[in-house]
Order: C-alpha cells, then structure tokens, then sequence
C-alpha cells in the first residue's frame, strides 16, 4: 500500500476533495494553517469530557479561541451535562473506556495506532463492555456543531468501529453506535451486526483500492474551497480558475439597453 494508514476521515478527503487528499497525504506542501474557532470549540469540549467534566483543564488561548469562547463552551457543557444524554453518558464514563485509539492491518491483527504498516486506524471517545450481556458492544462518539441526530450520518464510522468491536470481542454479535450531539443533547444510534462484518471489510477494501490505483487527483470545486487551505494559499488554483470562468460567463450575459 501506498498511502496507509487510511482512517475515515482520510478516506473522506479522498472522496470530497481528491486533490485535496493529493496536497495533504502525498505532496505535503508547506502551508499555514489557519486556526478554526470550531475546531478548537470541539478540541476543547471533547478534552473536558475525556477528564470527566473537568473544566479547569489547560487549553491554549489565542486570538481566535478567547476566553469568552472558552466560557461559552463551558457553558453549553454544563446544560449537556444536565440533559438525559448527558446524564447516561456520565455514568457510563465511570465504567467505560475513554478515548481509545485503535489500529490493525489486512489480515485484522491489531497494531500500535502509529504503525506505519496498518491498513487501517481511528479513535472513538467511549467504549463500553459488559462480560454479563457478551453478545453487545456499546460506542459513544461526541460530535460538536450541527445537529445531525435526524440526518444521515455516520455509518461510515460506525461501521469502522463495529469492525474495531467485531475484532476484539469475538463473542459480540450486535454493536450499538451513538453519536452524541453535544451542543444540542441530542443523539443518533447505529446498528451493526456480525452478520455483515464482511460486508463491512469489503466496503473499506474497496475504498481503499480505489484511492491506491488513483494514477490522477482531479479537484472538486465546490463552496468547500472557500474553507481549504490549500485553495487560500495558492496551491490549488482550480477554485481561482472556477471563479474567472464565472466572472465571464456572469459578465458576457450583461446587456444594457439605453
């Protein structure tokens, strides 16, 4: 393999973005990463939750993540904490697995998460596993943003991690996949069955392949470009080029009638 190890959200820059996926994976060009007040907001929360609630944990303030912020998302942590999804899931802090990296290779063997020769890695926030009910294998994964709880979300990392579970516990035949909403107290839970754990296998496999026989990573112009770095800081032109072409035919079509 050429560009192992692959994770979802790999996988997904391939998918949105196959040019994208060339800068980042494969050319690593130096680039200037802008800081994103979401993506810290979410770093932020997901480390409050990993030290059960612990608020007063230390976070780099800047320009960009204030105080003020870092006070907002206190905030919105302690209604989510008070809510039903909040209350479970600080009960099953106390008796699950927190933060757990995971990796393993073609032939589904685990490996060190920074093994260079895994097929395929990830982490998810919560795990939990019961001896008494051997059969159920329970994931938590804590999203910040856009409530998503009644779109179609997720089944792609669901399903990466079912196959984490599958893996792991060969005794378990049901995996049950929630993901948490954090700013909203709402949730949306997946389920995976043994049954399909080929299925499961093959999906990535196919994915996978079709990213290593890529011979050509064409860009995708979208409203995404306005948010990649490599489009802001003149790597990729294809969203530059897009915007002309759009500026002339905007432009031929202006008529003036006197």
């Amino acid at each position: 393999m050429k560009y192992n190890p692959y994770s979802v959200s790999k996988i997904d820059t391939f998918n949105t973005c196959p040019k994208k996926f060339e800068y980042q994976y494969i050319l690593k060009p130096q680039i200037i990463k802008e800081p994103q007040l979401a993506l810290m907001r979410g770093s932020f929360a997901h480390e409050v939750l990993e030290n059960d609630f612990n608020y007063n944990i230390e976070f780099k303030i800047n320009d960009v993540f204030t105080l003020e912020e870092k006070e907002k998302v206190i905030q919105m942590l302690k209604i989510f904490r008070k809510s039903d999804v909040g209350i479970k899931i600080e009960k099953v802090m106390k008796i699950g697995t927190k933060e757990e990296d995971f990796a393993f290779d073609k032939n589904l063997e685990f490996k060190d998460f920074w093994d260079k020769t895994s097929w395929m890695r990830g982490s998810a926030d919560l795990f939990y596993y019961n001896s008494k009910t051997p059969d159920k294998y329970y994931i938590w994964d804590y999203k910040t943003g856009k409530d998503k709880s009644k779109e179609e979300f997720g089944k792609e990392q669901g399903m990466m991690y079912s196959v984490v579970g599958f893996i792991k516990y060969p005794e378990v035949k049901i995996i049950k996949c929630t993901f948490v909403f954090i700013e909203h107290g709402t949730q949306k839970t997946l389920e995976f069955k043994r049954e399909n754990f080929n299925d499961y296998i093959k999906f990535f496999y196919n994915k996978t392949k079709k990213i290593e026989n890529s011979k050509f990573f064409k860009e995708n112009v979208s409203a995404l470009c306005d948010y990649c770095d490599y489009g802001k800081q003149s790597f990729c032109i294809a969203p530059i080029e897009a915007q002309k072409k759009t500026d002339a035919m905007l432009t031929s079509k202006i008529s003036f009638d006197f």
